[in-house]
């Protein structure tokens, strides 16, 4: 459970950093795609810029299949939109990060719900959500999960935002 955990907090730096990003832009602007890598205690910033958003993710997608064998962590985060199925609701923005470390079988999903209003204020809506092999566990086990992420949140020069994007 080792790697898993620690591919939590990693994931929620990699969120820290989406978040941060996110927070700066103005309305309708989006989150460049972009992944984050660690080998040996380096970190390094990737961007996938391309003529689409789609683009851009499929290519940050793919990059797990590049740097997995080279890498101790990887985390990739994007922008998108987030609904549930059959709901009649409009869709949400969402920041989405997958994120992964030697020793995990594949990635763990993390997404976080926003708001940015035509004043520029941005704002993180409802509770982060973890999903591991693409299922959702009950809410008392994803907010044990969560306390890791957190940990990982606290990690980012901006994680002391998070709090005050969240209120």
């Amino acid at each position: 459970m080792a790697a898993f955990e620690e591919a939590l907090r990693f994931g929620g730096l990699v969120m820290a950093h989406a978040a941060y990003v996110a927070s700066d832009l103005g309305p309708g602007d989006i989150v460049c795609p972009f992944a984050v890598i660690e080998s040996h205690g380096v970190r390094e910033v990737i961007t996938f810029q391309s003529d689409s958003q789609a683009e851009s993710i499929e290519r940050g997608k793919a990059s797990f299949n590049e740097y997995k064998e080279d890498v101790t962590f990887w985390g990739f985060a994007r922008e998108g939109l987030f609904s549930y199925v059959g709901s009649v609701e409009s869709k949400r923005d969402v920041l989405t990060v997958s994120a992964w470390k030697v020793g995990m079988e594949e990635p763990v999903i993390l997404q976080q719900c926003f708001l940015r209003d035509e004043a520029k204020k941005f704002k993180l809506t409802g509770s982060l959500m973890i999903a591991i092999h693409g299922m959702i566990s009950s809410e008392a086990t994803q907010a044990t999960l969560r306390r890791t992420v957190f940990e990982g949140i606290e990690q980012h020069p901006q994680g002391k935002c998070w709090k005050a994007w969240s209120e």
